[in-house]
């Protein structure tokens, strides 16, 4: 398993004065936040590729989702 990151408050103290700099121009601070979003989304997409082994994947894949017709007629 990864070792967590640390988290890096400074990014933090950072974002938030930036955010409060477009408090003036909504439109902006619309784009920087969904900009915000975006990122957030690949960073935790990478983190997630890195958790997940390629023999998992073959194996997931290769398992038989077919019903069988049996079941099928309980009701």
């Amino acid at each position: 398993m990864s070792k967590p990151e640390k988290l890096d408050i400074l990014n933090i103290f950072e974002i938030q004065r930036i955010k409060s700099l477009l408090l003036i121009e909504p439109e902006l601070l619309d784009v920087f936040n969904s900009l915000l979003k975006l990122a957030n989304k690949s960073l935790n997409n990478e983190k997630l590729e890195n958790l997940i082994d390629t023999d998992s994947e073959d194996e997931i894949k290769s398992i038989d989702l077919s019903s069988d017709e049996s079941d099928d007629n309980i009701f």
